[in-house]
């Protein structure tokens, strides 16, 4: 197997999530790509974030900062690259071959279209473990990849469950 795609979000799983995809990629010999999915959402909230209402009556009708939420995401987007770069660089320098991809778009449909055109043999990825309401409301990402993943899929479990 010469790919393997790990999905990271910065949650308390990517520890283990990149634990269990090097183990892998070592013992398969094969390259890790560590794939970390930014979407337009980010921008959207740091945007509602900045909408000041209700403190006074001449703020009421004043619309959110678009320059200081297109600055904000940008800034979240270098600190995203910059822990992204930081993963792949210590795995390099203890001897795994590994590359980092940061991609915007839907997480789900950004990892399985990256995994098919990477032909990966396996997407790891972690399951944060949310309730049934967050599952309703938002979905889930592991299980949005493992129904439409081409290939086979890894949930690594939160550390401690």
């Amino acid at each position: 197997m010469e790919n393997l795609l790990a999905a990271v979000d910065f949650s308390q799983t990517t520890d283990t999530v990149i634990e269990q995809a090097t183990l892998l990629a070592n013992a398969l010999g094969s390259k890790l790509w560590i794939l970390h999915v930014t979407s337009d959402e980010t921008q959207a909230m740091v945007y509602e974030a900045t909408q000041v209402t209700g403190y006074s009556p001449e703020f009421v009708s004043m619309p959110g900062d678009v320059q200081l939420a297109r600055d904000l995401s940008a800034e979240e987007i270098k600190r995203e690259h910059k822990e992204l770069q930081g993963i792949s660089s210590k795995l390099r320098a203890e001897g795994v071959d590994a590359q980092a991809l940061l991609l915007k778009g839907d997480a789900a449909k950004t990892i399985v279209e990256k995994a098919k055109e990477l032909r990966s043999g396996i997407i790891i990825l972690g399951s944060h473990g949310h309730g049934l309401l967050h599952k309703a409301l938002l979905g889930s990402v592991s299980e949005a990849v493992m129904h439409h993943a081409k290939c086979n899929v890894l949930v690594v479990p939160r550390a401690g469950k």
